[in-house]
């Protein structure tokens, strides 16, 4: 717990000491999902397929795949501020090495978006290609 210091106090000896108040601790918006009721449960999830499947510009390109499109092209123009964790999160979930909250295949299927068309990009391209395999190699090892 972070304490601050919130103001000074001077005593009647004249000896300055400082009030020190400590934050409460803020509440947990969501209790842990296994105390969720099942119609809490079932908004969630409603809420979550929304999300992966939404357009906010308007297409129907869902948000998921248009920022996995958007951190690829980052990285093939090499751009500075690429968060690098996200990145090689994405090229694990679009390469289905991991499933994440909802799978990649998944999200393609019910937008109508063939699942093959962003993996080949990463495929074709040396540096995604690069990435894919170190990503890979990370988290699966090698045998060799």
């Amino acid at each position: 717990m972070k304490t601050e210091v919130t103001a000074w106090q001077l005593d009647i000896f004249g000896e300055a000491s400082p009030i020190v108040v400590s934050e409460p601790p803020k509440a947990d918006p969501l209790p842990d999902p296994q105390f969720w009721s099942e119609a809490i449960r079932e908004k969630m999830v409603g809420a979550l397929v929304s999300l992966a499947t939404d357009s906010r510009r308007g297409d129907n390109m869902p948000e998921s795949l248009a920022d996995c499109c958007t951190l690829l092209s980052e990285r093939i123009r090499n751009r500075k501020k690429l968060e690098m964790e996200d990145y090689r999160a994405t090229l694990g979930w679009v390469m289905e090495f991991w499933d994440g909250a909802l799978p990649y295949r998944y999200v393609c299927s019910i937008s109508g978006y063939p699942p093959e068309t962003i993996q080949d990009v990463i495929l074709e391209n040396p540096l995604l290609r690069r990435d894919m395999e170190e990503v890979r190699h990370s988290y699966f090892g090698s045998l060799l």
